[in-house]
């Protein structure tokens, strides 16, 4: 799928549409928020182009732990953790393409790809579901 076609659908999805709230809430403007989740959506679209040539990304170790003990820690189980860890991965993808676009601190922009990551994931698993 075209990446600018999957950017729209997102963006008028609900699940964008909630996204946007979410962001919105925290105190970023509406354009703002929609610049981010573009950024979001691009990345969830680039991530899933380079499946072939490593899921993971260029650092997935902090992301795919931090998550995956997180939910062994919640009794999630070890599957259900594994796909945390694999989400966590992606929300570490989006926070640094949202920093460095955006001009956003790593704080910031982990913060930000905390709030958008389950929406465009949600989306994504709908859509090609």
């Amino acid at each position: 799928m075209d990446v600018q076609q999957l950017v729209s659908d997102f963006l008028s999805s609900s699940h964008g549409a909630q996204a946007t709230q979410a962001l919105t809430d925290q105190g970023f403007s509406p354009e703002d928020s929609q610049q981010m989740l573009s950024t979001a959506a691009e990345t969830a679209h680039a991530h899933a182009e380079e499946q072939g040539q490593g899921l993971l990304g260029d650092h997935p170790g902090k992301s795919f732990f931090a998550a995956f003990a997180a939910g062994l820690v919640r009794g999630d189980g070890f599957f259900k953790s594994l796909g945390e860890g694999g989400e966590g991965v992606l929300t570490g993808r989006i926070a640094e393409s949202i920093g460095a676009r955006m001009g956003l601190d790593p704080g910031t922009a982990s913060t930000v790809a905390a709030a958008a990551t389950p929406y465009v994931i949600s989306f994504l698993r709908e859509k090609f579901a």
